[in-house]
C-alpha cells in the first residue's frame, strides 16, 4: 500500500491516464477525419451506380457500368455484424450518401445473405422510386479486415509505449526526492549534487541542509554550555563537602553535617548526570564490550539481596563498536530508574535475538501510561511530578540517546502475564 501511494507510483498513474486520454482524443479526430475523406471518395465513385439503382435501372446493366463488384439483395443481410454498424464509420458513410442525394435509410455491416462465410461487405438500403427496400452492397476502403486484432494490437502499443514513457518521467521526477528522503535519513548534510533534480527539490536540500547546520550548532552549544557548568560546580560542591566534613564535633554539629553532606553529594550526582547527557553523544564507539559482564558487575554495585535483583545473561557477549562508559551508564540508569521508580524484585535479562541485542529491565512497579512512554524518553521529563525522588529527568533519556547513537530504540511494554514493567533497549549487532 506504501508503494502505491509513493510519488512514483502516482505520478506514473497520472501520466498514463493522461497520456491515453490525449492519444484516444487525437487518435479519435484522427479516425473521424479519415473516415470523412474515404467516405466522400467512395461516395463520388460509387454514387452514379447508386443512383441508378434507385431510380429502378436493371441490375445487369448498373453492374456493367460499376466501377466494381456489386450486390443487391431485396432482404437484410442476416449475418450483420451489430457493434460494427453502429460506429462513427457507418453514420459518416451514411451522413456522406444522403448529401450526395442517394435516399439511404440504413447502413450496417454484414456478410451477403448466401454466403454466410464470406468477407464482410458493407451494405445500404436504398429506397427506389416504386418505394420498396433495396440492398445493395459494393467493394470499398470503407470496410476493414481483421478490425478487432487490429484494434487490440494497437492498444497494447498504445498502453505499453504510455506506460514506458511515463516510467521513465515519473522515475526522473522522484528519483531526486527519493535520493533527498535517503540523504535526510541518514543525516548526511555534506550538500553532494543531487542528479537530475530539479530547482525546487534543489531548495529544498540547501534549506533542510542549513537546518541541519543550525541544529547541529544549537547541540554544540548546549553540550558546551551542560559541560561548563556542569564542570563550574563540580569544583564548589567539592568544597562545600570538604568544608562540612572538617566541621567539628559538637552539639547538634553531626547531624548538621550529615546534612550538608547528603545534599552535596546530591547535587553532585545532578551534576553527573548533566555531563553524562553530553558525553553519550560525543564518546566514540570504537570498543569490543562483554555486555554480560559488565550487567553482572553493576549489578553486584547495587548490593542488593537476590530476592530483589537478578541477572540473566550469557556467560559472554562480546559486542563491537561500543563505548564501555556508555554502556555502563546505560546499565546503571534501567537499574536506578527501576529502584526508584518501580518496586523489587527487579529481573535484569542480557542476550541476543534476530542478530539484535537487548537489555531488559522488568520491575513490580505501576510502569508508565501509553501516552506518556514517548515523554519520558526526552531530556528533563520526570515521571514523579510532586518531585518526590531526587533528579533531573535524565536517566532514560541519556538510555534513549546511547540506543539513537547505536541505532536501536527503547520501548516500554508489560510482560507476559501483564503484571510487570518491562524497559527493553535494544540495538544492531554490530
Amino acid at each position: 500500500m506504501a508503494r502505491i501511494r509513493s510519488l512514483f507510483s502516482r505520478l506514473l498513474v497520472a501520466q498514463v491516464a493522461l497520456a491515453i486520454v490525449l492519444t484516444a482524443i487525437l487518435a479519435m479526430v484522427f479516425y473521424v477525419d479519415r473516415n470523412r475523406t474515404v467516405a466522400q471518395l467512395v461516395t463520388s465513385r460509387w454514387a452514379p451506380s447508386l443512383l441508378l439503382v434507385a431510380r429502378g435501372a436493371p441490375i445487369e446493366q448498373v453492374r456493367q457500368l460499376a466501377p466494381g463488384l456489386l450486390l443487391t439483395s431485396d432482404q437484410r443481410p442476416e449475418a450483420v455484424i451489430g457493434i460494427a454498424s453502429l460506429t462513427t464509420r457507418m453514420a459518416i458513410m451514411q451522413e456522406t450518401l444522403v448529401q450526395a442525394g442517394l435516399p439511404v435509410t440504413d447502413v450496417v455491416f454484414g456478410r451477403e445473405r448466401n454466403a454466410p462465410a464470406a468477407k464482410p461487405m458493407l451494405w445500404l438500403a436504398l429506397k427506389v422510386d416504386d418505394g420498396a427496400i433495396r440492398w445493395v452492397s459494393f467493394e470499398s476502403n470503407i470496410v476493414e479486415e481483421n478490425l478487432r486484432e487490429r484494434f487490440l494490437i494497437a492498444t497494447l502499443l498504445l498502453f505499453g509505449l504510455a506506460v514506458g514513457a511515463s516510467a521513465l518521467i515519473a522515475h526522473r521526477l522522484a528519483q531526486p526526492l527519493e535520493t533527498l528522503r535517503a540523504r535526510i535519513a541518514a543525516n548526511d548534510a555534506s550538500g553532494a549534487a543531487l542528479p537530475n533534480a530539479s530547482c525546487e527539490v534543489q531548495a529544498i536540500d540547501e534549506a533542510w541542509r542549513a537546518l541541519r547546520q543550525s541544529l547541529d550548532q544549537q547541540e554544540r552549544e548546549r553540550a558546551l554550555l551542560l559541560a561548563g557548568v556542569s564542570h563550574d560546580l563540580r569544583s564548589p560542591i567539592g568544597r562545600i563537602r570538604l568544608a562540612a566534613e572538617l566541621l567539628p564535633d559538637g552539639d547538634g554539629i553531626a547531624h548538621r553535617r550529615e546534612a550538608i553532606v547528603r545534599n552535596a553529594l546530591q547535587a553532585d550526582r545532578v551534576v553527573g548526570s548533566f555531563l553524562d547527557y553530553v558525553r553519550c553523544g560525543e564518546l566514540p564507539l570504537n570498543e569490543t564490550v562483554d555486555v554480560a559482564v559488565v550487567a553482572r558487575g553493576l549489578a553486584a554495585q547495587q548490593q542488593r539481596a537476590a530476592s530483589e535483583l537478578s541477572v540473566h545473561a550469557p556467560a559472554k557477549l562480546l559486542v563491537p563498536n561500543l563505548s564501555l562508559v556508555l554502556i555502563e551508564r546505560v546499565i546503571s540508569n534501567l537499574l536506578d530508574n527501576a529502584f526508584v521508580h518501580g518496586q523489587p524484585p527487579v529481573r535484569m535479562t542480557v542476550g541476543t535475538k534476530e542478530n539484535h541485542v537487548f537489555i531488559e529491565v522488568e520491575d513490580d512497579g505501576p510502569g508508565i501510561e501509553p501516552d506518556r512512554e514517548q515523554a519520558m524518553l526526552q531530556a528533563f521529563a520526570r515521571g514523579d511530578a510532586s518531585r518526590g525522588h531526587p533528579g533531573v529527568g535524565l536517566g532514560l533519556s541519556i538510555v534513549q540517546r546511547v540506543a539513537l547513537r547505536l541505532d536501536g530504540g527503547v520501548a516500554f511494554h508489560r510482560s507476559a502475564d501483564r503484571t510487570r514493567t518491562v524497559v527493553r533497549v535494544d540495538w544492531p549487532m554490530g
